[in-house]
């Protein structure tokens, strides 16, 4: 891991008051700097994994920022290894967006939070509206 890499890493954890981290224009360079850095503030805890062992997880995620509800319902299904195989990290094209949703906000950090809380292994359905947002996946 270079030097650079790690430096951004560690800006990342201080999006509050260091918001030049994430530059709309970045070149080509910074840019996949900032795409393997919330890849990597995005990857599946070893404890998570280890649970995806045993169970499968469905799960029901509505967030309404309007009124700040948050629902976050996970159902266990009982397929031992299965979980394994999804993924630990989210893909290029998730954390890319990930990254311009954090160049347009206002708060850094609460779009990240509320994106990772969100974020699933493999979504069946996201459907994105102003007021509410709504996934069904596994994790």
């Amino acid at each position: 891991m270079s030097e650079q890499y790690k430096a951004a890493e560690k800006q990342a954890l201080i999006l509050q008051q260091d918001k030049d981290v994430w530059q709309p224009n970045a070149n080509s360079g910074e840019l996949m700097m900032q795409v393997e850095t919330v890849q990597s503030l995005a990857k599946a805890a070893p404890v998570k994994i280890g649970r995806r062992a045993l169970f499968s997880w469905l799960r029901i995620f509505v967030h309404n920022p309007g009124d700040g509800e948050r629902v976050n319902l996970r159902i266990p299904i009982p397929i031992p290894l299965i979980g394994l195989l999804l993924p630990h990290q989210p893909p290029v094209n998730q954390a890319l967006r990930l990254r311009n949703m954090m160049v347009q906000s206002d708060d850094p950090a609460k779009t990240l939070e509320t994106y990772l809380d969100s974020l699933m292994a493999v979504e069946f359905i996201r459907v994105q509206d102003d007021d509410e947002l709504v996934i069904i996946g596994l994790d």
